[in-house]
């Protein structure tokens, strides 16, 4: 059975189509996978419209808007069929002083957040915000990965490498890439977990495409061995991927559990249980802790 968890079934849908191998398909297959296809495109191009929107209505106070993740992909023309990309939130980044502007300006253009509970969580982005008359709701970051390892990619760290798209701002094509790995294996934990998320390893080959290579993993010191990590993981999924990776010891053992997880599900399964509960039990001792010297902590908590 195909599944639909990764958020890649329109891409293979398109990417299917182009190589004229639908024919091998089941027929209903097909025919729900035309169907899904068909609404996430309609779906993109409303957020296209949306992102054009909000872009001029930033920069006309004043706010320069950065978009990252799925929203730069879809302005920028990474995809070759716009519906191959399934966007939840626009993203976007601003500096920290352009932060708080920037959520008053949509506050006071009738977004609203998405949750009702009245409080501004202190982390890497404002709670979503949504607008009654759009499709997808928007995050405001003020960083991109999490606290952990903002010191190394970060504002600072990416705003003398941002490039114009049909008049959007964007990351370079390194921070790209290294954004698409950091967005699966640092915020949605997959380093932890040893496991890839299909639609990062995509982005990334797509971006690595129009600018190849890995000399942006050199920059950084914590995160170096996560994205060596990532790459070994996809070139064993995906073949060779010509790329200088470092398989040095460290590596070579994240592989080795990645592949034994690959090809034993209830071991995977067992062992995601386990990296959960040592999560919750941290995180909460984090807000704990925080919560003595930090209002918004103790008002979360």
């Amino acid at each position: 059975m195909l599944r639909n968890s990764q958020l890649v079934l329109p891409a293979i849908y398109c990417n299917y189509k182009r190589k004229n191998i639908l024919k091998f398909l089941p027929a209903d297959l097909v025919d729900y996978m035309k169907e899904i296809t068909s609404l996430n495109k309609n779906r993109n191009l409303q957020i296209t419209n949306q992102i054009s929107e909000l872009n001029v209505l930033l920069k006309q106070n004043g706010i320069n808007p950065i978009f990252i993740k799925g929203s730069c992909n879809l302005i920028q023309g990474l995809y070759e069929d716009p519906a191959e990309r399934m966007i939840g939130d626009i993203d976007f980044l601003v500096s920290e002083k352009d932060y708080d502007l920037s959520v008053k300006i949509l506050l006071d253009n009738n977004y609203k957040p998405v949750s009702n509970i009245d409080y501004n969580i202190p982390f890497r982005h404002y709670p979503r915000l949504f607008h009654k008359n759009y499709l997808a709701a928007v995050e405001i970051h003020k960083d991109m990965i999490l606290e952990k390892y903002a010191s190394e990619f970060n504002h600072t760290a990416i705003k003398n490498g941002i490039i114009q798209k049909n008049g959007f701002s964007v990351l370079s094509y390194d921070d790209q890439k290294a954004l698409s790995i950091f967005s699966n294996q640092i915020n949605d934990k997959g380093f932890e977990y040893k496991t890839i998320g299909l639609k990062n390893t995509y982005d990334f080959l797509l971006l690595n495409s129009k600018k190849p290579g890995i000399e942006f993993a050199l920059r950084y010191n914590k995160l170096k061995k996560i994205i060596m990590c990532f790459l070994a993981s996809v070139n064993y999924m995906v073949g060779d991927l010509a790329l200088d990776i470092d398989n040095n010891q460290k590596v070579k053992w994240h592989l080795k559990i990645f592949k034994s997880f690959l090809h034993d599900p209830k071991k995977r399964k067992y062992y995601s249980k386990i990296v959960r509960i040592k999560f919750i039990l941290v995180y909460r001792l984090k807000i704990i802790l925080k919560s003595f010297i930090d209002k918004n902590y103790r008002t979360w908590l």
